[in-house]
């Protein structure tokens, strides 16, 4: 436990975290960015932000950078999950008291045989009968004299729970009935309950805007969002983007290539491995002065695809290094349509023509 909430202090430090102030002026100025998501842990759905009055949904997983979303609105943006509350029916209700008669048989059942394999062992451990050392009687019957007790409650619960299955089943029979009578007629629309927004996180976008990725955190005090810097060219296909979270310096070495990675730093590494070819490497963790193998890294280079790496340990003082995965697709260029001869012989008769400006003076 200790080591995952050291995890989390480091993973929510490595970047300023977001403000978490409200934003109560409805007639502020609004602001534009261009954001893309990923959840550091499990995949979260059902995830919403609030643009304007509007809840708009957005996808946030744990292996894969969202699409990107263009929000333009109040300087904190707001995101939510929504809780669809389904109105309880007949037949949830009789399910649940149902439940509760099984749970409440199945407990004094639970008491009835404890105290009866208590009272044999005693029984069991009582000299003959006809000794003049054998004891009074008076225990043997406190235990039965409890047993039948018990018994009776055991019994009454059975009962409940027979009258409770009955009643359920009853339930069960009139629903499906309603469904199927409902199904011969013209069926009319039906609204959909609609969900409850409760608030999960917030993120301040600085006035100039920007574009980012946004990282969200599990931690005990709730989710909180670290932003990437994601403008153009910071973080293209066909890189990688390595951040250490491991609380130790470490170093990644591609062939020739090293890159020292302090603790909470970060870097974007364009490897010129061929598309399609493996990118190989290594990862060293500092410890007592020097340098062990953590990490033996090899993945298949796509110059279509963007990852995101996080380094982390896999224990308090041990070497060997974990990585968490995120990517991200671009799409891919249509193929260019069939080159037209006269075309071709248009474009060289043009090029002929510009020829002589190309040429050196003289």
């Amino acid at each position: 436990m200790m080591f995952r909430k050291t995890l989390i202090t480091v993973l929510c430090s490595f970047i300023p975290l977001v403000s978490r102030g409200d934003d109560k002026n409805e007639k502020a100025p609004k602001v534009g960015a261009k954001i893309k998501t990923i959840f550091f842990e499990e995949f979260v759905p059902n995830i919403y932000y609030l643009e304007g009055k509007e809840y708009k949904p957005i996808d946030i997983s744990n292996n894969t950078i969202s699409p990107e979303k263009t929000y333009a609105g109040k300087e904190v943006i707001e995101f939510f999950k929504a809780v669809i509350e389904e109105p309880t029916t007949e037949i949830d209700l009789a399910k649940r008291k149902l439940d509760e008669a099984k749970t409440s048989e199945a407990k004094i059942g639970i008491e009835y045989n404890k105290l009866l394999e208590e009272m044999v062992s005693y029984a069991q451990s009582l000299p003959d009968p006809d000794s003049p050392n054998y004891p009074s009687r008076n225990r043997l019957s406190e235990y039965q004299s409890r047993l039948d007790e018990l018994k009776q409650k055991l019994d009454q619960a059975s009962h409940s729970t027979y009258l409770e299955t009955q009643k359920m089943y009853a339930k069960d029979k009139e629903e499906r009935e309603a469904v199927y009578t409902s199904n011969t007629k013209t069926k009319s629309p039906v609204e959909l309950p609609k969900p409850k927004y409760e608030p999960l996180a917030k993120f301040t976008i600085p006035a100039s805007g920007g574009n980012y990725i946004l990282i969200f955190t599990k931690t005990p005090n709730g989710v909180t969002i670290s932003p990437l810097n994601d403008a153009p060219g910071v973080f293209p296909f066909g890189s990688y983007q390595f951040i250490n979270l491991t609380g130790t310096t470490v170093e990644l070495r591609f062939g020739s290539k090293v890159i020292p990675l302090s603790p909470n730093g970060r870097t974007v590494f364009k490897p010129e491995t061929a598309n399609g070819e493996y990118l190989e490497g290594e990862f060293w963790t500092k410890e007592d002065d020097e340098f062990k193998l953590g990490y033996k890294f090899r993945n298949l280079h796509i110059s279509r695809i963007r990852t995101l790496a996080f380094i982390m340990p896999t224990a308090p003082g041990q070497s060997a290094l974990n990585l968490k995965i995120a990517e991200e697709r671009g799409q891919i260029e249509p193929p260019a349509p069939p080159e037209n001869p006269k075309d071709k012989g248009k474009k060289n008769k043009e090029a002929e023509k510009k020829e002589p400006e190309n040429r050196p003076f003289g």
